[in-house]
């Protein structure tokens, strides 16, 4: 079938003027596509569009290491319009998900049929619905993306505590049988308590305390004491000294002296294990209640926020991404609160310290401000990490639109960051220059109905 009838037969081509048709017709390509067969590649340079007149296209886009499928395209359905409309690299891939057979359309021809007011308002229309199909699409893979950052950092920072829980049960265990067998053996003997002295504090400087420590384990092994080695730092730090134990001492029968040494050293050790246990489950409880509180969990969509709160809360759920940067932070005593979704204003903070992070990957200071101004609350974020390009600068805030190779990034972080921030009828800014990025976020406080 001739390339003219079957644009005829599509609706974007139907009403067509014959010449500009045939106009059409003599430039494009028909091109048979096995399945598999990518036409379009993501970041590639955009040279042409697709009509599709049989079989199936599949447009996907490469999002933290994995294919997210976007969209489907049909017979009579063009593809590869947007990118020529924008004059910019390819957002997303497509390859034939059948047997296929498209029609290929060169950039100077698309321009030709820009000029008919006709198709022009037939594309924009289909370009329009795209794109709110595709960034719903994107939104949804990026929210999933980020709750598994987010679970996956979790499970980072909750396997330290956990993971002393039980090194440290263990040990608990293991002393706790010991002294359990020297306590009886011990007291069997002695009869009568022994009365300890008043533990003296244990030294503050780590020379100090290895000195001790060596001094306490000599001593201990010069008396026969087993364990010498292992139960000494646990006695300085208990606050022992060798003049203490030796007090004691002075009232035993030398042949249980090295017993009675080692239970107390073991007894020290065993409270300062539950200690350390004590310790690690308050630290998983901690980061448990600020993923519950970042997220609101259980909470109205919409209430008075504390934003120094949900920043705070944003920085330690990001720590991981600012190890290596200077963190700085100023905020007003008596900052107002802002009737806002929390979950969403957490989403702002958590996008905009991300892209700063990212852009000081070697080092850099983050400064954040809050303060009140006016019946706005005032957020600056800041980095050093050496500015936007002025060519780049006036797209930030598009939808789709990122620096980074493909793969790394949807462009809609700060797409997002804008979307959040009018509808609490806010405003963004940004400033910057060599020296770095300064982001600038008024939050109203009062709501105007």
């Amino acid at each position: 079938m001739n390339t003219h009838d079957i644009l005829r037969g599509i609706t974007y081509f139907s009403d067509l003027p014959e010449k500009l048709l045939l106009e059409v017709c003599n430039s494009s390509e028909q091109v048979e596509l096995e399945p598999g067969t990518v036409i379009i590649e993501e970041g590639a340079s955009s040279e042409e569009m697709y009509v599709l007149v049989e079989g199936e296209l599949v447009v996907t886009t490469s999002q933290q290491g994995r294919e997210v499928e976007l969209a489907r395209i049909n017979p009579g359905e063009v593809v590869g319009e947007l990118a020529l409309l924008d004059k910019a690299p390819r957002i997303a891939s497509v390859a034939a998900a059948k047997p296929s057979l498209v029609i290929k359309v060169p950039a100077t021809t698309f321009d030709r049929l820009l000029d008919d007011p006709r198709v022009a308002r037939r594309m924009f229309r289909t370009i329009t619905a795209r794109l709110r199909s595709t960034e719903e699409t994107l939104r949804h893979g990026e929210r999933m993306a980020a709750l598994g950052r987010m679970a996956a950092q979790l499970m980072h920072e909750l396997n330290n505590p956990a993971a002393a829980i039980g090194r440290s049960s263990q040990a608990l265990a293991e002393v706790q049988r010991d002294l359990t067998e020297v306590a009886q053996e011990l007291y069997m003997s002695l009869g009568e308590g022994v009365v300890t002295p008043d533990p003296v504090a244990p030294p503050t400087s780590a020379f100090d305390r290895a000195r001790a420590e060596e001094e306490m384990a000599e001593w201990m092994t010069e008396r026969d004491v087993p364990d010498a080695y292992d139960l000494a730092a646990a006695l300085v730090a208990g606050g022992w000294t060798t003049e203490g134990l030796a007090g004691m001492m002075e009232n035993v029968d030398e042949r249980w002296a090295s017993l009675l040494i080692r239970a107390i050293g073991l007894r020290t050790a065993a409270g300062q294990l539950s200690s350390e246990i004590e310790i690690a489950a308050r630290r998983i409880s901690e980061l448990v209640r600020i993923v519950k509180e970042y997220s609101f969990l259980d909470q109205a969509p919409v209430q008075d926020v504390d934003v120094v709160k949900g920043i705070a809360d944003t920085l330690i759920l990001l720590k991981h991404k600012v190890r290596n940067i200077e963190v700085v932070t100023e905020f007003d005593p008596d900052l107002a609160q802002v009737p806002a979704s929390g979950r969403d204003l957490n989403q702002v903070w958590t996008n905009l310290i991300d892209n700063a992070s990212d852009v000081m990957r070697d080092g850099g200071t983050l400064r954040i401000t809050a303060k009140n101004k006016g019946d706005d609350v005032v957020v600056t974020v800041s980095d050093t990490g050496g500015g936007i390009p002025p060519e780049t600068l006036p797209r930030i805030f598009d939808p789709f639109f990122t620096t980074k190779e493909p793969g790394k990034g949807t462009g809609l972080g700060l797409h997002t960051v804008h979307s959040i921030v009018s509808r609490t009828g806010g405003t963004i800014t940004v400033d910057t220059d060599e020296t770095g990025t300064t982001f600038t976020v008024a939050l109203p406080t009062v709501v105007n109905y």
